[in-house]
């Protein structure tokens, strides 16, 4: 349970994300799974670092320069402002790698026939539910907890 700012900027980010995703996932389906989950941490932590300034953002933000290929260590480098090498950036990658994982294990036993609009439409709910726990798990991180409104 997020705040809206947060569903509003996946639905802004999505659809620049989307053709790289689309492109990516036949050979590298947890990378682009994962990367969901790094575009959602990305946004709490400018969420929670300057909201006014960040909330515009667009995709190509998030990928900065070598784009989606590098993803992953543009926003730990450059927005959750971690070193590569850093055992904080290395327990974030493995925890998303795992759960990325356990996604796309979720999608080739979900009965869903591949290549169909029920395929696709799993695909983008995966992809917005790791997008959601990359901002979940930065959240908790940064000390927010859920209370019940």
């Amino acid at each position: 349970m997020l705040t809206p700012d947060f569903e509003q900027t996946w639905e802004r980010i999505a659809p620049g994300f989307m053709p790289d995703a689309v492109r990516e996932f036949n050979g590298y389906p947890e990378v682009v799974l994962a990367w969901a989950a790094y575009l959602g941490a990305a946004v709490a932590c400018l969420w929670d670092r300057d909201w006014v300034k960040y909330k515009d953002c667009d995709y190509a933000f998030y990928c900065g320069e070598r784009g989606f290929d590098y993803l992953d260590e543009h926003i730990t480098e450059h927005i959750l402002e971690l070193k590569l090498d850093s055992p904080q950036a290395e327990n974030l990658a493995n925890f998303f790698r795992s759960k990325a994982t356990e996604a796309h294990s979720m999608l080739l036993h979900s009965g869903v026939e591949p290549g169909t609009v029920e395929a696709y439409n799993s695909f983008t709910n995966a992809l917005e539910a790791m997008y959601t726990l990359g901002a979940s798990h930065i959240l908790s991180q940064l000390g927010y907890k859920w209370q019940q409104a």
